[in-house]
């Protein structure tokens, strides 16, 4: 008799990471009674979660706390600034927390072997704690698929432009194949120019790159079949071993909400207002932070979304 499946998810627990994992993990656990989802997060993470819960959670999910890097425990006050919670638990990360988490999470399941690591891209370490167990590492790309393809094609960026960026920041990225519709001044601050290794984000994106064509089994991206350009979706296919579309995630309905699939999926009705325009009439147009500024994205808009 095949045992039945243990499935890890290691969450990144910054910002809106840890809820997007945690949608993902419960619409698989809803879909799959049979397996076992272990959910890897910190403790303030998992508090957090487990707190915004109102209709009970599926009876085949685990929780495992991964160490955040505070030496003090939970008496221990937070550190004041963000970046510094960030630092030392990517320190930690690296020292093993996320292995050691996934260790702990395999013991609680008696040794049983874990069938698949899923975790939050940002939290790279996972493929180095999947392949001690010999088991398929999936990382998860919660942002935009574009932007995941301008991390992997960094160091072709860096060639190209280096510090020329701010007098070619108008310049469309035609020579680079699915960032045709960007420009120079769209790309993230410190992906072109200046030294790699600084600020830690900047180093933990590289990280990213190096880390998913080489060991992922597979890559699942906040995006749905056909959504986006063709060149854009040849060119990631490029560049990773497999490209599951698995989003989009805010659109997941909530397991045990009690509402119908179309009200949870898409609850203002955008999709039959948009069934109602002819193809390429509609436009998608976004603002994104970004270290305090917001910024349009213009370029390329018709092509974000379209029905028909």
């Amino acid at each position: 008799m095949t045992a039945a499946p243990h499935v890890v998810v290691i969450a990144f627990p910054f910002a809106s990471h840890a809820v997007k994992l945690f949608r993902l993990e419960r619409t698989l656990a809803a879909a799959a009674a049979a397996a076992t989802f272990w959910f890897l997060s910190t403790a303030s993470s998992l508090a957090q979660l487990q707190a915004q819960e109102q209709n009970g959670l599926e009876g085949n999910l685990r929780f495992v706390e991964v160490a955040d890097g505070l030496s003090g425990g939970a008496g221990e006050v937070t550190p004041p600034h963000p970046m510094t919670r960030l630092n030392l638990f990517l320190a930690a990360a690296e020292a093993g927390s996320v292995r050691e988490a996934l260790e702990t999470a395999r013991a609680s399941a008696g040794g049983a072997r874990v069938t698949c690591v899923v975790g939050d891209a940002f939290a790279w370490m996972a493929a180095e704690a999947a392949a001690a167990t010999a088991a398929p590492w999936v990382p998860v790309w919660t942002g935009g698929p574009s932007a995941l393809l301008a991390h992997l094609r960094s160091e072709a960026l860096r060639d190209d432009i280096g510090d020329r960026a701010a007098r070619r920041a108008d310049e469309l990225l035609t020579s680079h194949p699915g960032l045709g519709s960007y420009r120079v001044r769209d790309l993230t601050d410190g992906l072109v120019s200046g030294n790699m290794d600084l600020p830690p984000i900047v180093a933990l994106f590289r990280r990213i790159a190096e880390r998913l064509p080489r060991a992922a089994t597979a890559v699942a991206l906040n995006t749905c079949r056909g959504l986006l350009p063709d060149d854009v979706t040849a060119a990631l296919a490029a560049e990773l071993p497999e490209c599951l579309p698995v989003g989009l995630f805010h659109l997941l309905p909530v397991p045990g909400s009690g509402d119908a699939v179309e009200t949870c999926t898409d609850p203002h009705g955008c999709l039959a207002w948009l069934d109602r325009h002819p193809a390429r009439a509609v436009a998608n147009a976004s603002f994104v932070g970004a270290g305090g500024r917001v910024r349009r994205r213009a370029h390329g808009v018709p092509s974000l979304l379209q029905r028909g």
